[in-house]
């Protein structure tokens, strides 16, 4: 069954409905039966997916050419499928973002990793074109935000902070921007200022909300709000003013060095 906090209940626990009369709902309480039926069927689709990995796979090794090619399994979202009685996806939570990004380097390259590694680096799908470039044996521009994935299996250093944001969808306080080291990740909702922390080790399913514990860390919370105060000052005052994160009471769709219509 979905995990579901103590913030989540006390936000969303009084949406009850059902999935016939509300199949498309962004959130909510539905009976365990609908939950469990929509948590079986997205694993059986899952799964059909995989069956046709496979298909390509075989195709590959039959014509000879598997290793000379770099595979990247991934997807652009995950699905909440009723955590924290969230569904669909655009959130910040684990079930929307943390989605798999699984890599297999063709032996051509030489490259002595060992394979199957499990992995805890931050990567993004704006490595994805890098690492084909990189494998390609093609030069990186400089201009791109992402980096080739093949560093990692090379041992080189990698990223320590990932950013994550999405404008306002779903529910009129859903537009967020967000900060993680792997180890905690830090969320601030741009429609109303709430601010969220989690500690990921220790609560991966992030049901304890520390920006909103009792006792919470006040130096830890600061820590990671100035994080977040100095990785948006390059976009202006419409997000960081006299030292503090702007509420923006309608999203910004376009950044200072793009068209704003």
């Amino acid at each position: 069954m979905p995990a579901v906090g103590t913030w989540a209940e006390v936000k969303y626990g009084n949406r009850t409905y059902n999935m016939e009369e509300k199949n498309n709902a962004a959130s909510g309480v539905f009976p365990d039966s609908d939950v469990m039926e929509s948590r079986r069927s997205y694993i059986a689709a899952l799964g059909y997916v995989d069956e046709q990995l496979g298909r390509v796979l075989d195709v590959l090794q039959k014509i000879g050419e598997l290793e000379n090619t770099i595979i990247i399994y991934t997807a652009d979202h995950g699905d909440m499928l009723g955590d924290h009685h969230l569904w669909r996806k655009c959130r910040p939570q684990e079930g929307s973002v943390r989605i798999p990004m699984i890599l297999r380097w063709p032996s051509s390259l030489g490259i002595k990793a060992k394979r199957g590694q499990v992995r805890s680096e931050l990567v993004e799908l704006r490595d994805v074109f890098p690492t084909f470039l990189d494998g390609a044996g093609l030069g990186i521009p400089s201009v791109m935000d992402g980096r080739s994935m093949l560093d990692i299996v090379k041992g080189k250093p990698w990223r320590t902070q990932l950013d994550l944001e999405h404008a306002q969808i779903y529910d009129p306080d859903n537009g967020w921007v967000a900060l993680t080291d792997a180890r905690y990740k830090y969320i601030y909702y741009l429609p109303t200022g709430q601010e969220q922390l989690f500690d990921l080790k220790k609560d991966p399913q992030e049901k304890n909300d520390l920006a909103q514990a009792s006792n919470r860390d006040e130096k830890r919370l600061d820590s990671w709000r100035s994080r977040m105060i100095a990785h948006l000052s390059i976009r202006g005052e419409q997000w960081v003013k006299d030292g503090k994160l702007v509420v923006q009471p309608k999203p910004i769709y376009y950044g200072i060095n793009f068209p704003g219509n």
